[in-house]
């Protein structure tokens, strides 16, 4: 009979059977599934595993990789992740990864945010419909896209990919009981786990043309096609050169109306670390 424990990590989507879970052994796997439960299932990327919050799990459990750097979950979830890791350590417990946003006295995790599109200046592209890992924006070619904020979980990938910059992230004030939380963590994954079947689906369906547009599609595309060649090196990089063409696109908008020093010499940095991951 099966640990309840491990249900999470069956029939997982073809983008995780590199990590041969179905190969380690038990208590390894309840390990990685309790850690993966904690984990606020953001699928963000910011703890440096742009394949979400599961290969984290893993990479805490099976390569002794740091268990603070969940951006999203705060310190509560580095407390309850060393928990796990080493329940009888008498060591202090690591502290969390920082955030760029403030943290909430109530859940003393980093506030919330929201992607949030300026539909007035948005022109259809869909490139970030793909970014999100749940599948909450919606719109097609030309016509102006839409986020179901509610379904939003903040990650801010879906702000790179945008080509006018027409994507904001707004601060949202809640309270959540631990079992609300827990409801919504396993909501938000088996919508990611969805996008990813889906994802998997069109990219194996021959009459498809659509192109890749993001590094999950890459590693999918490769999954699918028995070559998963793309390596977190190649993956992080990615993200790097992303997260640099916001911060240019942003600067240039803020030279266009008020031309400033600092700003100008921010932008030749930024220009010229860019040319690195070209």
């Amino acid at each position: 009979m099966q640990n309840s424990t491990n249900i999470r990590l069956v029939n997982l989507p073809i983008l995780f059977d590199t990590l041969s879970i179905e190969t380690l052994p038990a208590d390894t796997q309840a390990k990685i599934s309790l850690i993966d439960a904690c984990l606020p299932q953001t699928q963000c990327g910011l703890c440096e595993h742009p394949d979400g919050c599961l290969p984290y799990a893993a990479a805490i459990v099976l390569d002794d990789e740091p268990y603070n750097k969940c951006v999203p979950g705060g310190q509560p979830v580095t407390n309850a992740i060393a928990q796990i890791v080493a329940p009888d350590s008498d060591k202090t417990t690591l502290k969390a990864a920082p955030s760029q946003w403030p943290i909430d006295a109530t859940s003393e995790r980093p506030t919330e945010v929201r992607a949030v599109i300026r539909e007035d200046d948005c022109i259809g592209c869909t490139k970030c419909i793909p970014a999100c890992p749940v599948d909450a924006i919606v719109g097609t070619g030309k016509h102006m896209h839409t986020i179901f904020t509610d379904l939003c979980t903040g990650c801010e990938l879906c702000i790179a990919p945008c080509p006018v910059d027409c994507i904001d992230l707004v601060t949202i004030e809640r309270e959540l009981s631990t079992s609300e939380r827990a409801t919504e963590q396993e909501d938000l994954r088996q919508r990611y786990h969805t996008h990813l079947r889906r994802v998997t689906d069109q990219l194996t369906d021959s009459s498809n043309s659509r192109p890749v547009v993001s590094m999950v599609e890459a590693k999918l595309n490769n999954a699918a096609s028995q070559s998963f060649n793309i390596s977190e090196a190649q993956a992080k990089n990615t993200i790097a050169a992303a997260k640099l063409r916001t911060k240019i696109k942003k600067l240039e908008k803020q030279l266009s109306v008020e031309p400033m020093i600092k700003n100008k010499r921010s932008l030749t940095h930024y220009k010229q670390s860019s040319k690195v991951y070209k």
